[in-house]
């Protein structure tokens, strides 16, 4: 398997007749350690080859995927708040083919810049590993706050360049509430950078019922139906929802965007796993 995929051949040096070499964790010779080697490991969907019998992803090509995070910020998702970012930077590093796959996150209600009402934010547009995992890393300085839980919206704003059906335009609505204040940014430029051709997931992870606080003038609002007819327009889409098994709807929602409902958990391992179910029906 030398050379063949992630395999590449490593160095010894005989020292008093045993070979073996420097071990870079403890700076002290380690007899049979061929530094640098990489052998044969089990097979993931990440487009490489990982155990190195000449085919990437059991034969199958990995497409190209974008991946959206629609994360609920309020105080109440506190206690999950740590299993989720773990869940979801363990997930990423999995998957960390820079051209492949690209990621972004919604967080949702943020504290108002210079003020104090509830936002929406586009934390971090669709890009490759590297830009994805630096804003990942900042995310644990920022306190959970606010109680306006918009993530209906964000869900519908995240398909208005996409959805072919769109049961109210985005420039009719606005955020009349008076706890939220424009999101960031404004809600007519809030676009995701869909790639024309990738095939795109959305994971939602949320404690509360679906909620929507943008109106038009005439009072109209967003309901758990009108979003549901914008994801299942939306082509190349697959709608996933985290959340407990007492919130009604989110699971309605997931099943027609063509995903699946899981429960949300404060137990990382649990997430993660979950979320590598998801992945891994890329290479199907």
């Amino acid at each position: 398997t030398v050379n063949v995929g992630i395999c590449i051949p490593g160095e010894m040096t005989c020292d008093a007749g045993v070979w073996g070499s420097e071990d870079p964790n403890t700076g002290l010779f380690t007899p049979n350690l061929c530094e640098g080697e990489i052998t044969p490991q089990p097979e993931i969907c990440d487009g490489e080859d990982n155990d190195c019998d000449g085919e990437a992803d059991w034969g199958d090509e990995l497409k190209d995927t974008d991946i959206l995070f629609i994360v609920d910020w309020s105080g109440s998702m506190s206690e999950e708040q740590s299993a989720v970012l773990i869940a979801l930077n363990q997930f990423a590093a999995t998957f960390s083919d820079e051209t492949v796959l690209q990621w972004g996150v919604i967080l949702g209600p943020r504290d108002e810049p210079n003020g104090y009402k509830d936002v929406l934010e586009l934390y971090h547009n669709l890009t490759g590993f590297t830009d994805f995992l630096n804003s990942m890393s900042l995310l644990n300085a920022f306190t959970m706050n606010g109680g306006s839980e918009m993530l209906l919206d964000a869900l519908y704003l995240s398909l208005q360049n996409i959805s072919t059906l769109l049961i109210k335009p985005i420039s009719d609505l606005e955020w009349q509430y008076p706890t939220v204040a424009e999101s960031v940014p404004h809600h007519d430029d809030f676009i995701i950078d869909w790639r024309p051709n990738a095939d795109r997931i959305i994971i939602v992870f949320s404690d509360e019922k679906p909620q929507s606080f943008l109106r038009d003038l005439d009072g109209f609002k967003l309901t758990v139906p009108d979003v549901s007819q914008a994801a299942m327009n939306t082509p190349n889409l697959k709608l996933y929802v985290f959340s407990t098994k007492t919130v009604w709807l989110w699971d309605e929602l997931a099943n027609d965007g063509g995903g699946a409902f899981y429960n949300l958990s404060s137990n990382p391992t649990e997430m993660y796993n979950a979320l590598m179910e998801i992945l891994e029906e890329v290479c199907k």
